[in-house]
């Protein structure tokens, strides 16, 4: 689309002199997933949610105005479209639970004869019965193992695949006060960054984080700065950093909603480490940069 937020994008970039490799290196999103935006090639994304969620990344990377990019992202044709579908494909499951369940009640009901061996109408009964169950237990097969397949498809849909090594090290740095939660290895914490703060996780092959201000802190995989994931403000509750995966938002994996913690002058460290940043804490040096 001409003047569409593709362009924009495209226009910025080189604008700023970046190659699609030199975005990869900054933001770990796939060249083709770049491509794809600056393209608005919908069909390269699984669903738009995502496709959006890489668009702000991607324009508030190049100083973008993001207000402007969602105008243009929610007035394409093309996301009108795959709405629509969308809204089709919910109705017609709908139809499909409501078939299944009326076809489980009829399997309840008692047959509606008395059987008389002597009769021969009774043989064809039976025999028109039996070939009834026979193929509503074929079809009930069917679409338990459809809706078993598609379990599987979810549950990979929309993780982008990235060469990692085998175990994490995470680092997350306050830029400033940030409440956060932390789910790893079969345990839970909740804990308050201050500016300047950071804490890490070692050796973890995955973490669900909700974070309660996303634009006042950094996450660094690995030794490499993935930035900050969202808005000042933002609360992003399913963050997750998982081995062999770039990071990604789940929300079915997230935290129960319930009151943050009253703020501790000490930060619980059961199984991590806090450290205070000593260039933050020089007024000086803030003042200075």
């Amino acid at each position: 689309m001409k003047n569409g937020f593709g362009d924009l994008l495209k226009e910025a970039r080189e604008k700023k002199g970046f190659k699609y490799s030199d975005i990869h290196k900054i933001l770990k999103i796939d060249e083709k997933y770049i491509k794809a935006l600056e393209e608005e090639d919908f069909n390269a994304f699984e669903r738009p949610v995502y496709m959006k969620l890489f668009l702000n990344t991607y324009a508030r990377f190049l100083k973008l105005d993001l207000e402007k990019i969602n105008e243009l992202f929610s007035a394409s044709p093309q996301i009108q479209e795959i709405l629509k579908d969308e809204k089709l494909n919910s109705k017609i499951e709908a139809k499909k639970e409501i078939m299944k369940e009326t076809e489980a009640k009829e399997l309840k009901q008692p047959l509606p004869f008395i059987i008389n061996l002597n009769n021969k109408t009774t043989y064809f009964v039976i025999a028109g019965v039996v070939v009834f169950l026979i193929a509503a237990f074929v079809l009930l097969l069917k679409m338990l193992n459809e809706q078993k397949n598609k379990a599987k498809i979810e549950e990979g849909k929309n993780i982008y695949v990235v060469q990692t090594p085998q175990t994490l090290k995470i680092t997350a740095k306050a830029k400033s006060d940030v409440w956060m939660k932390a789910r790893y290895d079969g345990k839970e914490e909740d804990f308050l960054l201050k500016n300047g703060q950071e804490k890490k996780f070692s050796d973890i092959t995955k973490i669900v984080f909700l974070v309660g201000n996303a634009g006042g802190v950094e996450f660094v995989v690995n030794g490499e700065s993935m930035g900050t994931i969202g808005e000042e403000g933002e609360v992003i509750n399913g963050l997750v950093f998982e081995v062999g995966k770039n990071w990604y938002i789940d929300r079915n994996q997230g935290f129960k909603r319930e009151s943050k913690p009253l703020i501790q002058e000490k930060i619980p460290t059961p199984s991590s480490e806090i450290k205070e940043n000593p260039v933050m804490d020089k007024t000086t040096n803030a003042d200075t940069e």
